[in-house]
């Protein structure tokens, strides 16, 4: 059943130049809007081949919007978990809508949007259906709001990204993340780069690698990099 809040989101949806054998679900940060990440598409898929759905988020911020309200890096504001489900809801429908299966899904994140991606794809959950077939977490945090259990068990690939001189979301919490997914199993591939609060060419390159590695079939993960202080989790 979709909940009532899933209807309510506002979307974007852009085809490739193929029919669409493959969904992606791409999610803003705060203060942007559906339209945000809409540049990346093409990069993101150079074969055409995705059906990319881009909602706005439903809190106004400023000139854009946003998914919870907050200040600084938190466990998750209120509307949190209401955000997480809504765009669980609107995977669920968007698959049902383009006959696609969950495992048939990217779910993929920047900033706020990026710890809305790992809290949907890797949490506990009563919903009986498929996760999607990988996450990207880009430029975030792995949140930990109170009412969110992780189930590690059998999680999607993940890739993480951060930039080393992100002085909004330092890196610091991209290698938290990757120290803790690494710790409880989950197969996940780690990139820094040089940049800021942002995606670079370099890191929507190796996206690309990381989802046809994805899409052969296999379950990339590499050995986590062992961080000064990454254990103060």
């Amino acid at each position: 059943m979709v909940r009532s809040m899933a209807a309510t989101l506002v979307t974007n949806v852009v085809r490739g130049r193929q029919a669409p054998d493959r969904l992606l679900l791409l999610i803003h940060g705060k203060g942007a809007d559906e339209h945000d990440l809409e540049a990346l598409v093409p990069y993101l898929d150079p074969e055409g081949r995705f059906l990319t759905v881009l909602p706005r988020a439903p809190i106004p911020f400023m000139s854009g919007w946003q998914w919870y309200e907050t200040v600084g890096i938190p466990k998750g504001g209120p509307e949190f978990l209401s955000s997480v489900d809504a765009l669980d809801d609107l995977l669920d429908s968007a698959c049902a809508e383009h006959g696609f299966e969950r495992s048939q899904a990217i779910v993929a994140g920047f900033s706020q949007g990026c710890a809305l991606t790992l809290a949907l794809g890797l949490r506990r959950s009563d919903r009986p259906r498929p996760r999607p077939a990988g996450l990207i977490g880009m430029s975030g945090f792995l949140p930990e709001p109170d009412g969110l259990e992780y189930d590690f068990a059998a999680a999607p690939p993940v890739l993480v990204q951060h930039g080393t001189n992100d002085a909004v979301i330092p890196v610091q919490q991209g290698r938290r993340t990757v120290a803790r997914l690494g710790a409880a199993g989950v197969p996940v591939v780690y990139r820094e780069y040089p940049m800021a609060h942002e995606v670079s060419l370099e890191s929507v390159q190796d996206s690309v690698a990381w989802l046809a590695l994805v899409f052969s079939g296999e379950r990339p993960t590499e050995p986590v990099p062992a961080f000064e202080g990454a254990g103060d989790l």
